[in-house]
């Protein structure tokens, strides 16, 4: 349906496509990951005509260009216009449709994303995943052929993301759907294809059991074992625990766990903490098993020749008592002059949303 052919762009000198060629299929789901800066939010606003590539062409197999619409990672709602307005306006003045018809098409795609009855509302008025919704069906109005999404899941709380994701299973099945995302869950259960794109670049694609769980690209592997990882270094007793807490926070909303999982794990890492004397630092592993939602932490310290965890030699009892409870496996070990607490948490306990 479209196709991409050796797409180079670049910004201010720094080339952000670098000779990317892709396909894409009518009524395709295909998911773009990547990291930061990897040109996925380019990629789409060349599709979506917003921006000019330097040199390449995109070309449509049918006749006539699809309608493309996209949906923008903050919504973009206008604020003083109610839902119903922000929906009518563009049949109105692109389309030329009357003001009832507008409104009858309007009403039509808010009842498929489930929000009829918040058409009297203005924007500030809903939650950020009912707004998302608004986003989507602003955007059906129009009767794309072809939807366009930049990270639209990635402002979102796990009841919201359940919500837009429910809209996302109904509409692959209408249009075709191109997905920039970090959410790898959601890549896994929507797509039909993933692409992996690094440095401008087609890195590898195929179907999310061979890129999620069998890449064959080091640059991909690399990657989703980032994804998969939380790796963070404390320098000091004085380290940044709300920024610990966010990304914490951020990790865990990256699996679809709830709130409760998220107090779980900061509480499991507060106590672990509270055993170890970080005048030297430490450094806090956070990771997700392959095939179950089981975490681990590794606090890595100077060995002294101390037990962190037994009774006797432990500096806090009540943290210790907290941790056992947590966990499922706490133990201890020394490798290479480091100090290792090893903690999986209480499995029943993380999945309780």
């Amino acid at each position: 349906m479209i196709e991409l052919k050796h797409i180079y762009k670049s910004f201010d000198g720094n080339r952000v496509l670098d000779d990317l060629s892709l396909k894409f299929a009518e009524r395709e789901m295909v998911c773009v990951i990547g990291p930061m800066g990897c040109g996925k939010s380019t990629l789409l606003r060349c599709l979506a005509g917003l921006v000019e590539p330097d040199s390449g062409e995109i070309v449509f197999s049918a006749a006539e260009k699809p309608r493309i619409g996209m949906i923008l990672q903050h919504f973009n709602l206008f604020p003083f216009l109610n839902v119903l307005h922000n929906l009518t306006l563009a049949p109105m003045r692109v389309l030329g449709l009357s003001a009832a018809e507008a409104e009858r098409m309007a009403l039509e795609q808010l009842e498929s994303v489930g929000l009829a009855h918040k058409s009297h509302l203005f924007p500030q008025d809903l939650s950020v995943g009912q707004q998302q919704r608004v986003a989507i069906a602003r955007c059906l109005v129009m009767k794309p052929q072809v939807i366009l999404l930049d990270e639209p899941l990635s402002a979102l709380d796990p009841i919201a993301t359940g919500e837009v994701m429910d809209v996302l299973r109904k509409l692959k099945k209408e249009v075709t759907l191109i997905m920039n995302t970090h959410k790898l869950s959601a890549a896994a259960e929507l797509a039909d294809r993933i692409v992996f794109l690094d440095k401008g670049r087609v890195c590898e694609e195929g179907t999310p059991d061979e890129i999620l769980v069998a890449p064959r690209e080091e640059a991909t592997r690399r990657f989703l074992s980032y994804m998969k990882d939380l790796h963070y270094t404390i320098e000091s007793p004085q380290f940044d625990r709300p920024e610990l807490n966010a990304r914490i926070e951020q990790y865990c909303n990256r699996f679809g766990l709830g709130g409760q999982a998220f107090r779980f794990v900061q509480l499991a890492v507060e106590e672990a903490l509270n055993l170890i004397p970080l005048e030297k630092g430490a450094r806090l592993l956070l990771s997700k098993a392959d095939q179950e939602v089981r975490m681990s932490l590794e606090l890595m310290v100077d060995d002294k020749g101390v037990s962190y965890i037994e009774e006797d030699s432990c500096s806090d009892d009540l943290s210790l008592s907290m941790l056992q409870g947590l966990c499922e496996v706490l133990e201890e070990r020394v490798e290479e002059g480091q100090r290792i607490l090893h903690m999986e948490l209480n499995q029943e306990r993380l999945l309780l949303k």
